[in-house]
């Protein structure tokens, strides 16, 4: 059963787009007719996407538990803003919700591909249709039998953040646009312009650099405030599968940069584009399949899509493959340039294969799950083998970034290169002297630091330049490059120079850690909007006080001990606590505890204590009162073989007050006694106290413990770097995309003259504005 008008709208989507595609095929064989049907056709594709998602959402937000997605993610106690982020908290949510983001990209498609409007949204459909198909087998709109639960299952614990809300969808975001470039690209093999493409894509290649990118460095602060482990990157399967796109988008970007303006490598960038996409549909293939749910805590398990995915992943794949072999050879290929080592065309390429060979490590690394699985023993690999291969590929990309503001396209010399490199080289020397006066070592650290140093200041000036000269707008990649820099620097520091004690403070006792003292003070109680914490009184060296709240807690759906940790910042560093066990303590107590099982006997220094039965008197309840009388009948059989019948009386009140449980002497034995504890009906067991029993002290005595609290307190020295080297990065990165965007909007494109287009003269491309035709640049 199914609720029929979500199930409608995803149908409707899927034959809307499919009369698009056919349609627009139509068109770009001629039938230029039809172009408004096409439109209007991916118009109701489009509005039949987001009826679906309005239907998903208002039913979640109606609490409709009959229905199975509802039910499977969503409660009562749920936030509003928690309610909506459960759209996207599951499989065929997070689907719909990619699916969302590609039909309205598709609308500007749409418009901005221009002449190549037809042969790109056949493309651009195809890659949203296989989701949609896996939408109508998989629907999120399948009903329960009755009856219908009271309430749902709720949000995982972990995703109940409010990073939540927004970093799935701006990561979706970026997986929807990265189909734009895709679809040009396959385009421009499908119809050989082989430049056309890169002028109208590369906007959209930018705005999947930023939010995923974006989405990335949220993911990773969300992480560092809520995991409790100190990390920002754990190099987790899931996590990896959408790096390693970012990667060969990066690479793409500078690709196509370098084929704007010097009209060369236009078999790369076809290549890097399939590529990128390629390892989307990849990613989506290994956190949907089942194939990491060992070994990532973000996988999804197997809905049993798997089969879908792999014929979608083999489409494109095998699709991409087969049409770049038949149109090798038609690929226009430039003359080669007389260019040495230092120029920019040169630096650029080892750019992008550092980029792509950093990416297929990653990936292959990623893939250890499901290459291992083939030999019967699926294991994965130890995150030490992605620091050690990505460090080096860190600081090939510093360097070459740090080369590039001052190396023209033709070659350029060592002694000049080093005359506009020595304040980069001063600056980035007075970096390593800093870190090594404040305690640094470790020889590998200092060499990153030095060339994100240097890298930084060399794009920096770089930016100053551009701006002087009223060019701002320009400067984007060069901004781009400062923030790797600055992030680097974070990275490396934070990660190598971290300080972790792990310390248990008794309550209300100061406790010296490092250059604070620590006090335990209390348990905050968790109310509806806040969960349970522990004040932790913190004091400097100079005397200035403040307070941490570290967050421990039982959820009460899934019974899971939750943890978060409370973090102090400054500009120099944080100071990261993180709770590990809380201790509630015992009072002194005499005797010891034994559980009895109805029917069984346990022997106790000698003696037999059977457990027959409970009788419950809830009299007292029947007349108004709040209390339950139980009544445990025992068996004692002392050591001389007699026995004696023995009832223990337990008075449970209902309010949550202390229950009574009167002590009784224990049958043959002088000076023994017993009390009940606890009784538990359900599974038929009642926990009594024994004392006197033994002569032995540490049976008989347990000394008082006090409460306390177990935390690992880290500092992390300047990791606002990681933080403040992505707001300068992606600054960059917008930048481009908006000066890139203008540039595609003024374009002139040559309009297609035949099938087979002819070769394209080195002189210029078909695809760039005047401007850039009437002029190609020597220097930045």
């Amino acid at each position: 059963m199914y609720f029929w008008p979500g199930v409608a709208a995803i149908w409707g989507a899927l034959l809307f787009g499919l009369a698009s595609l056919v349609t627009y095929l139509r068109v770009n064989r001629g039938r230029t007719d039809l172009l408004p049907f096409a439109r209007s056709a991916y118009a109701a594709f489009a509005t039949s996407i987001v009826a679906a998602s309005a239907v998903l959402l208002t039913l979640l937000l109606q609490h409709r538990f009959d229905v199975s997605y509802v039910n499977s993610y969503s409660s009562r106690e749920l936030p509003v803003h928690f309610l909506i982020s459960t759209l996207w908290a599951g499989q065929e949510g997070s689907f719909l919700l990619w699916c969302l983001w590609g039909a309205v990209i598709g609308l500007v498609v749409r418009r901005s591909a221009k002449e190549q409007e037809a042969p790109v949204m056949v493309v651009y459909l195809a890659t949203f249709l296989g989701i949609v198909a896996i939408l109508c087998k998989q629907s999120p709109f399948k009903l329960l039998p009755p009856p219908v639960p009271e309430d749902g299952v709720g949000l995982n614990p972990l995703l109940q953040d409010a990073w939540m809300v927004i970093h799935p969808p701006v990561m979706f975001i970026g997986f929807a646009s990265l189909s734009v470039p895709f679809a040009f690209a396959v385009a421009a093999l499908w119809k050989k312009r082989w430049d056309g493409w890169v002028t109208r894509a590369i906007p959209w290649a930018l705005l999947t650099f930023v939010t995923l990118g974006t989405a990335i460095l949220m993911g990773g602060y969300w992480a560092y405030k809520t995991l409790g482990w100190g990390g920002y990157w754990g190099w987790d399967p899931v996590e990896n599968t959408s790096l390693v796109p970012w990667l060969f988008t990066a690479a793409l970007v500078h690709g196509m940069f370098l084929q704007r303006v010097r009209q060369r490598h236009r078999k790369v960038n076809l290549i890097l584009a399939c590529s990128a996409f390629a390892t989307i549909l990849y990613g989506t293939f290994l956190t949907r399949s089942g194939v990491l749910a060992d070994f990532s805590v973000h996988s999804f398990i197997d809905l049993g899509i798997t089969g879908w995915l792999v014929a979608i992943l083999a489409f494109f794949v095998l699709g991409s493959i087969g049409l770049i072999a038949a149109r090798w050879r038609s690929i226009p290929v430039a003359p080669e340039e007389e260019t040495g080592l230092l120029s920019r065309g040169v630096l650029f390429i080892l750019g992008i294969a550092v980029f792509c060979a950093l990416a297929f490590v990653i990936l292959l690394g990623t893939s250890a799950p499901l290459l291992t699985r083939l030999s019967g023993n699926p294991s994965q690999v130890q995150t030490s083998f992605y620091g050690k291969t990505a460090a080096p590929a860190a600081l090939l990309l510093v360097v070459l970034s740090g080369l590039v503001p001052f190396v023209s396209w033709k070659t350029a010399s060592a002694g000049e290169l080093l005359r506009n490199a020595r304040r980069s080289l001063a600056v980035a020397t007075g970096v390593v002297a800093l870190a090594l006066a404040l305690g640094a070592r470790d020889p590998v650290s200092l060499l990153l630091l030095f060339a994100a140093g240097f890298s930084a200041d060399m794009n920096l000036r770089a930016v100053v330049r551009k701006a002087n000269n009223g060019k701002l707008g320009g400067a984007g990649g060069y901004l781009t490059h400062v923030g790797v820099g600055i992030m680097l620097a974070g990275i490396v520091v934070s990660g190598v120079y971290s300080q972790s004690q792990r310390v248990t403070l008794a309550r209300g006792a100061p406790t010296r850690v490092g250059d604070k003292t620590l006090t335990f003070l209390r348990v905050v109680p968790g109310t509806a909007t806040r969960k349970q914490a522990m004040e932790v009184r913190v004091q400097t060296a100079s005397g200035k006080v403040g307070y941490a709240y570290p967050k421990m807690y039982v959820n009460s759906k899934t019974g899971q001990l939750m943890a978060n940790p409370a973090i102090r910042r400054s500009a120099v560093f944080d100071d990261y606590m993180s709770p590990q066990q809380y201790d509630p303590g015992q009072p002194e107590r005499f005797g010891r505890e034994v559980q009895l099982t109805k029917g069984t006997t346990t022997n106790i220094e000698g003696t037999g204590f059977t457990f027959r039965e409970f009788n419950a008197d809830r009299s007292a309840m029947l007349q108004g009162g709040k209390e339950v009388l139980v009544l445990t009948e025992l068996t004692i059989t002392p050591p001389d073989g007699s026995k004696y019948d023995v009832t223990l009386r337990y008075v449970h009140h209902m309010d949550g007050a202390e229950p009574e449980a009167p002590e009784t002497e224990v049958p043959g034995h002088p000076g023994g006694f017993m009390r009940v504890m606890a009784v538990s009906p359900s599974d038929g067991s009642v926990a009594l106290r024994l004392r006197g029993m033994s002569k032995d002290p540490a049976v008989e005595h347990h000394a008082a413990t006090r409460e306390s609290l177990s935390i690992e307190v880290t500092r992390k020295p300047l990791i606002s770097l990681v933080w403040a080297g992505f707001y300068v990065m992606m600054a960059g990165g917008i930048l481009a995309l908006v000066k890139r965007a203008r540039e595609a909007r003024s374009a002139v494109v040559v309009p297609e003259s035949s099938r087979e287009a002819p070769p394209i003269p080195s002189a210029a491309p078909d695809a760039l504005p005047v401007s850039a035709r009437s002029q190609v640049p020597t220097r930045a």
